[in-house]
């Protein structure tokens, strides 16, 4: 089966982006010692917004231009 890379990348970003992943991601970013600046609600909605454009970019057909 023939897979995009467009679609490879958006199934990376629906995995990594999972809306339940984002308490992780923020433990993270803070245990490396950088302020996010974000609250718990600003991560979740900012994560929701990377899962939504993964399955934008996996799940839109292949068009042509031109």
């Amino acid at each position: 089966m023939f897979v995009l890379l467009r679609q490879r990348i958006g199934i990376l970003l629906m995995i990594l982006f999972m809306p339940v992943n984002s308490p992780v991601w923020k433990m993270g970013i803070e245990g490396l010692g950088f302020d996010p600046g974000l609250s718990g609600f600003g991560f979740f909605a900012s994560s929701l917004a990377f899962f939504i454009a993964g399955a934008f970019m996996t799940f839109t057909p292949k068009t042509k231009f031109g």
